[in-house]
């Protein structure tokens, strides 16, 4: 097991506040940071802990059991690092940049949902821009973002609908502090406020 007894006894015992109060559980994220989880998903040969999905999902189970709210923010992040461990070990280089990034202390989001579409990843209604120098603007809106208040790097996508062979989905990686997006406070779902 890679979370200790007293560090999920811990975090069980801050839950019921974090949601009561509708708070960030950062005491959490701070505590599982120290004990090298959320790098604990990343291959050994990237500097992490080198757990299996199986091996994660039984982390991530304990950590629900201890606190849910938690449990779903971190999972945004592993998530994320999965992808990671999935481009890489199918020959897509790009990936490295999220196992590198949770190496270096980066905490991954996943923003993909959106309001009124139930495609999520087979379809945004969010709009991709293409910027005449090989980038992209996205314009929409994104919804249940957990890691809002804390992450460094946040994945999501939009539709791009200027080429002539169909729309196309766009997947970027954007930086916290290079702005451009608003975040909303008014995230309040019971058993899940944290």
């Amino acid at each position: 097991m890679f979370l200790s007894a007293d560090l999920l006894d811990r975090i069980h015992s801050r839950a019921d506040e974090v949601d009561k109060n509708n708070v960030f559980p950062d005491e959490d994220l701070k505590e599982l940071k120290d004990a090298g989880y959320l790098t604990a998903y990343v291959p050994k040969e990237y500097g992490g802990g080198g757990l299996t999905t199986e091996e994660i999902c039984v982390e991530q189970t304990r950590l629900a059991q201890a606190a849910p709210s938690t449990a779903l923010a971190i999972n945004m992040h592993q998530i994320i690092v999965g992808l990671g461990r999935h481009l890489v070990a199918n020959g897509v280089d790009s990936g490295k940049q999220i196992l590198e990034g949770a190496m270096a202390g980066d905490v991954f989001a996943f923003g993909i949902s959106e309001p009124g579409n139930d495609l999520v990843l087979f379809g945004s209604i969010s709009e991709a821009r293409p910027d005449g120098e090989g980038g992209y603007s996205f314009h929409g809106l994104k919804v249940f973002t957990s890691l809002s208040p804390v992450w460094t790097k946040l994945m999501t996508f939009a539709r791009d609908d200027t080429g002539e062979d169909g729309p196309h989905s766009v997947f970027a990686i954007l930086n916290r502090e290079d702005g451009g997006f608003t975040i909303k406070d008014d995230w309040d779902t019971l058993g899940m406020r944290g």
